[in-house]
């Protein structure tokens, strides 16, 4: 299996905070298609270990409820991704218009986001943060958010 490694988290930009209405970015999230980045995440010319489609849909509705939780939540807590969404997130920012566009829609200011120093202090701090997400997400969901880990032994 796979190993998730807490690589960031979100964080919002204070400045030039526009109000934001939530049933109305809650309807933008769900009617963003970003096809655009499974088209991208599936293809030969993909510079990362390629992406099956159905896999690449898995990630990105995980990416769009993890922007929900955002929406949701806010400034009043740090999310930390798993290594599927944050992929898909790094994809996202790779499309600066779009992200800089869908970023003004969902939150009314930029997301940033924030990588992590990989030290034991940042990654003990990450770690507590991401079982926190895992909360949120459940509670939101109704089920565990799904992500790889590595077997023991």
């Amino acid at each position: 299996m796979l190993v998730t490694v807490v690589l960031g988290h979100a964080a919002m930009d204070s400045s030039n905070i526009k109000s934001v209405n939530h049933s109305n970015t809650l309807k933008y999230l769900s009617e963003l298609d970003l096809g655009y980045l499974k088209k991208y995440m599936s293809s030969e010319q993909y510079t990362l270990p390629r992406w099956q489609d159905s896999d690449a849909d898995t990630a990105i509705l995980l990416y769009k409820r993890y922007l929900a939780l955002l929406v949701k939540h806010g400034l009043e807590c740090e999310l930390v991704p798993t290594k599927e969404i944050d992929e898909v997130w790094h994809n996202h920012i790779l499309h600066t218009k779009q992200y800089h566009q869908d970023c003004n829609a969902l939150f009314g200011r930029y997301l940033h986001h924030i990588p992590s120093d990989l030290n034991e202090t940042d990654q003990e701090r990450l770690s507590a943060l991401f079982q926190k997400t895992c909360e949120y997400y459940e509670s939101e969901f109704n089920e565990s958010l799904p992500f790889y880990q590595q077997n023991a032994g």
